[in-house]
């Protein structure tokens, strides 16, 4: 099949690599336990907070104490019956599968891990907080009633916890919720806490496939044992219930960085000056709220083309540092377009968006938010104009690890109708942000001055106007009374909209503050350094059980930055190997397969994946995994149906991803140190499903 050898770094970041085993060799099991009797899939273990590692099955003799935590480890020999279930049996574990036996470990110190997929909370506006069961019966209980029985029993459940943290009742001994994530957005950089998959259920949620996990939440930070069991931790159930309204307060102290995305080719002239002009206004603004001094920071980037030198740059930061608005105004007036025409009419939008992300000087601990202005649609994959190699979607999910909120102002040229259907796409794609169902995009005519200057008053002044009175603005925003915001906006001070004869369409101002305020409750998360529950073993659904349109939790791929590196080396080699004619038809795509499939099952084997996938193992590495890649939930006959421009668009948009990977490993934000002790190369990182091939 894969005609050559792939190549791959040695995985080491999540496996305890010492040897203390002291059996005979007679004594070691050839072969790790299978994750069941079907399947030839070893069986895997990470270590818990805490865990010891024993040279006996009775935990008599201790070889070292404290592993670092979600250590992973083969098991060799698994206890069974009572021993199991109740968590007091000791599993043989080994370094790899090879027979390199460690030793002993006590069930209570570990948690079996058939994949390598776990969960992540996804933003908490717009639904309820996660509801963690005890037992399965009671959450396929819930999910099988009809919905008004069913959203009346899920507030019960609420109201019981609000009433125990409010010392007015407490929660009965058979309380079936175990614990709930907080009600605050959790700050998964300072507190990471990892929610592997240990077993799933495919059910049908009001027409909807859901899913029911048994999950385990383990805190990395966490030395104490303290399970976030509601029935017993009052702690934890304080601090629970908290919303992020009853800290609005602490928004006085907030930042906003805005920067500007603006295309500076030829055509571009007229808008780049009403930005300006509309700077020259916000400035007034805020000079009339003496609370905004340094509150708000703005920067740009400027945007061109690879097509030609001739004009001069494909992306210029004109605020290296983020400037207050009086030096940022000055700034504007250097941000010029180009007076040559572009060779074609796309410019390199991705490029602009790409740096602004990931190169802009953001403040520490800042709401962060982008707005993009240009006419015409990036160069698509598989252009060799494409410099960035991103496309939208995968853009915008670096936009949503990145935290970063985006609004896109499409100006229309009336004579360019197919790119600006390209551009609309793509533009809207970018400002589909995580929090809302409102794509927060413009689409205002070319001739049509005087609109884009009111849309673009009507965002600057509506992030002003937010953040000048923000502890009253977030709590308007959070409700989805409408005409609660309307009362608390009446005061605006924008200026008189210039006369125009078209009906723009795009968000309204509620949508704008909505989105602010979905930025405002991540950055309360993080300044009140909100934690994940700890320590439990739980039932969850992955939709809100009052409303299933939403998801309630996401699926991440826990990685090293080797096997981040592996899996985009082999990738690229896979690729390049197709490229080259040396695989082709069937082969190519069981070897593309073959990497998403092992990279969820087993990442310490991806330098062998081209093998694996000669060794027909593929179907029992994709075999029950709650959640599969796109590529994943493929076969060959569906990959040799495509035709040549639909099978070059997946592989366009495969490299794409492939270029993510680097933006995240050099990311030091996204890197989560488990252990005290842990070298840089040990940082894990929680990578969203959507990027894995």
């Amino acid at each position: 099949m894969f005609k050559r050898s792939l190549l791959g770094a040695t995985i080491a970041a999540l496996v305890f690599c010492g040897s203390f085993s002291t059996l005979n060799a007679s004594e070691i099991p050839e072969t790790p336990v299978s994750i069941d009797k079907n399947s030839k899939v070893p069986l895997r273990i990470l270590t818990r907070p805490g865990a010891v590692l024993y040279s006996d099955a009775e935990g008599k003799n201790v070889l070292k104490s404290n592993l670092p935590t979600f250590s992973s480890y083969f098991v060799y020999k698994r206890p069974a019956g009572e021993l199991l279930v109740s968590g007091n049996g000791f599993y043989q574990v080994g370094s790899d599968d090879q027979g390199t036996v460690a030793g002993w470990i006590k069930g209570t110190d570990l948690f079996e891990w058939k994949q390598t997929l776990c969960l992540t909370f996804t933003h908490p506006d717009g639904r309820d907080p996660v509801l963690m069961f005890d037992d399965e019966d009671y959450l396929s209980a819930l999910v099988s009633m009809n919905a008004d029985k069913r959203v009346a029993a899920v507030d019960g459940y609420y109201s019981s916890i609000d009433q125990s943290a409010a010392k007015k009742k407490p929660l009965p001994s058979d309380f079936p919720v175990i614990s709930m994530e907080p009600k605050m957005s959790v700050d998964n950089e300072s507190n990471f806490t990892l929610m592997p998959i240990l077993d799933y259920r495919t059910v049908e949620f009001e027409g909807r496939e859901a899913r029911l996990l048994d999950i385990v939440a383990v805190s990395s930070t966490e030395k104490d044992r303290k399970s976030s069991d509601l029935r017993t931790n009052t702690e934890y159930l304080q601090g629970a219930v908290e919303s992020s309204e009853s800290k609005a307060d602490k928004l006085a102290n907030s930042k906003f960085d805005v920067v500007w995305v603006i295309d500076t080719t030829l055509s571009m002239g007229p808008y780049i000056q009403k930005v300006k002009e509309s700077m020259i206004k916000i400035s007034k603004d805020i000079a009339a709220h003496k609370n905004l001094d340094g509150r708000i920071a703005f920067g740009v980037w400027g945007y061109r083309d690879a097509t030609t030198k001739d004009l001069e740059y494909i992306t210029k930061n004109y605020t290296p540092q983020l400037q207050g608005i009086n030096d940022f105004v000055t700034t504007m007036d250097g941000v010029k377009e180009t007076s040559v025409d572009s060779v074609v009419f796309d410019e390199d939008v991705f490029s602009g968006v790409s740096d602004a992300i990931s190169k802009t000087q953001w403040r520490d601990n800042s709401a962060r938010i982008v707005i993009l202005v240009g006419d015409a649609p990036g160069h698509e994959l598989g252009s060799e104009w494409n410099v960035s190699g991103y496309d939208q979607e995968t853009l915008r999910i670096i936009a949503d690890e990145s935290n970063v909120k985006l609004f896109a102002l499409h100006i229309n040229p009336p004579k360019t109708k197919k790119y600006n259907k390209i551009a609309a796409k793509q533009f809207k794609a970018l400002s589909k942000n995580s929090n809302s169902d409102v794509v927060m995009y413009w689409s205002v005519a070319s001739n049509d001055i005087a609109g884009f200057e009111n849309v673009s008053n009507q965002l600057s002044n509506a992030i002003v106007e937010y953040v000048s009175d923000i502890v009253s603005q977030f709590k308007a925003s959070g409700d989805d009374n409408s005409a609660a915001v309307a009362v608390a906006t009446t005061e605006q001070t924008a200026a008189k909209p210039a006369e125009t004869n078209t009906q723009i369409q795009g968000p309204t101002k509620e949508d704008i503050m909505k989105t602010l305020h979905a930025a405002s409750v991540t950055w309360l998360g993080n300044e009140n350094n909100v934690a994940a529950p700890r320590d439990i073993e739980a039932w969850v659904a992955d939709k809100d059980l009052k409303e299933s349109t939403r998801q309630s939790l996401e699926v991440r791929l826990l990685l090293s930055k080797a096997q981040l590196d592996d899996i985009s080396t082999l990738l690229k080699d896979v690729l390049s190997a197709g490229e080259t004619n040396q695989v082709s038809g069937e082969d190519f795509f069981t070897s593309l397969q073959a990497a998403s499939a092992v990279a969820a099952r087993d990442p310490d084997k991806l330098a062998k994946a081209g093998n694996i996938a000669e060794s027909g193992l593929i179907p029992d590495f994709l075999n029950n995994l709650p959640y599969k890649s796109r590529l994943m939930e493929m076969n060959n006959e569906v990959w040799e149906s495509w035709g040549p421009d639909e099978q070059n668009a997946f592989l366009s948009n495969l490299e794409a991803k492939i270029n993510s990977y680097a933006a995240i490993h050099d990311d030091t934000s996204q890197w989560i140190k488990l252990n005290p002790d842990d070298d840089p190369d040990d940082y894990v990182a929680a990578i969203p499903l959507d990027l894995m091939p």
